[in-house]
């Protein structure tokens, strides 16, 4: 082949592979495009009254209520924040749809909407449930559940139908929201858990309630936050590092359902976790305690009351943290107990909070036994 020729040859596949370079640039570039507008449509703020309301962080507008708070430093607009915003929105969808299907029990008393900070805002209220035909002067145990959602995402109403069942065993069960990232922090969720808290305290008498047995529980986000809150409520130093209200509450025992309570320590999740607690998290006072581990160090095994920790082998989401946690709590010598569920509830593996989500389902029934069974153990 004469060199004119193969010189010539050598220049067209040259120039043909900047033509396919440049085709899978441009192609990149449009799919980034898409990709960032379809976000920014997907996680597009509604007002809080809009028909299309979910309840993600960041999300919901109001006329009369600044959700967002100025200690986030711009948090809103975290690349992987507004990534997880779509991949909630999406949840929500599918969580609607899932409660529509349902069937809650029947013969419950109910009080919705209750404001444990009269402030207007859609996240400080909580419900109270109790059998209906509670004799007059009965005085019932009392649950307190703190719902999960990723810190960012979910309100009461996911968790309504759980916590409706756990009350059919004979409980009064208040269901909380809290603010959401990334309108806010964990350390400011915690301090509306604290606020809630210290309402259902001061308003215990207005309800058929045995104050002197109390529990708390959460599942994923809410068990940590649950956990968090077990350990504050009895440590008045971390207390005032959390900057949360002394609600002067005594719990018997705490159920953390499936908890993502290792926040700064979580692998690839730390991405999301760890900015969770804002953007500046590394120089808040905050920064020591976002592994459940770092809390338990400042309080003494005496301190707590029993925990009771539940996952199952399908718990993508939080089987090792549970785990994690469980192992923790044992180093320490802390009274704990952990269900950890293969396929024995209905011969199949169990995913993520199964309970909270399917509570009527075969498994859901059987684990909620068994945190009923603790309860019970538990009350004075």
């Amino acid at each position: 082949m004469p060199k004119t020729k193969e010189k010539t040859e050598k220049v067209q596949k040259k120039g043909k592979g900047k033509k396919v370079c440049l085709i899978i640039v441009i192609v990149l570039v449009v799919l980034a495009i898409v990709s960032a507008v379809f976000i920014e449509l997907t996680t597009k703020p509604v007002d809080e009254n809009a028909d299309n309301f979910r309840p993600v962080g960041g999300m919901v507008t109001s006329e009369n209520i600044d959700y967002k708070s100025d200690t986030t430093q711009g948090l809103e607009k975290d690349a992987v924040i507004k990534i997880m915003q779509m991949v909630w929105r999406f949840i929500a969808d599918g969580d609607e749809s899932r409660i529509e299907r349902q069937t809650p029990p029947e013969n419950i008393k109910e009080f919705d909407d209750i404001y444990y900070i009269d402030d207007g805002n859609v996240y400080h209220k909580l419900d109270v449930y109790y059998p209906e035909n509670t004799p007059e002067g009965t005085k019932l145990p009392v649950i307190i559940d703190i719902h999960g959602g990723g810190w960012l995402y979910g309100d009461k109403g996911i968790n309504k139908y759980y916590c409706m069942e756990l009350a059919k065993n004979g409980y009064v069960v208040f269901n909380m929201s809290y603010r959401l990232v990334p309108d806010v922090t964990v350390n400011e969720q915690l301090q509306d858990v604290f606020m809630a808290l210290d309402w259902i305290k001061k308003n215990m008498a207005n309800y058929p309630c045995d104050e002197n047995n109390v529990f708390l529980t959460g599942d994923s986000a809410g068990g940590q936050l649950c956990g968090y809150a077990t350990v504050l409520l009895n440590s008045p130093d971390l207390r005032e590092t959390f900057d949360v209200v002394d609600p002067q509450l005594e719990i018997n025992a705490s159920l953390m359902t499936s908890p993502v309570a290792y926040m700064r320590d979580c692998g690839p999740l730390n991405l999301y976790t760890a900015v969770c607690w804002g953007s500046d998290y590394k120089s808040k006072p905050t920064a020591d305690y976002m592994d459940f581990d770092k809390l338990l160090d400042e309080v003494e095994s005496t301190d707590l009351p029993p925990i009771y920790l539940v996952t199952s082998s399908g718990d993508m989401m939080a089987h090792g943290q549970t785990n994690r946690a469980a192992k923790d709590l044992e180093d320490r010598d802390f009274v704990y107990q952990l269900d950890d569920y293969g396929k024995e509830l209905d011969g199949k593996s169990q995913p993520h909070v199964f309970a909270v989500i399917e509570p009527f389902e075969e498994a859901g029934q059987k684990c909620i036994e068994n945190e009923i069974a603790f309860f019970k153990a538990n009350t004075k």
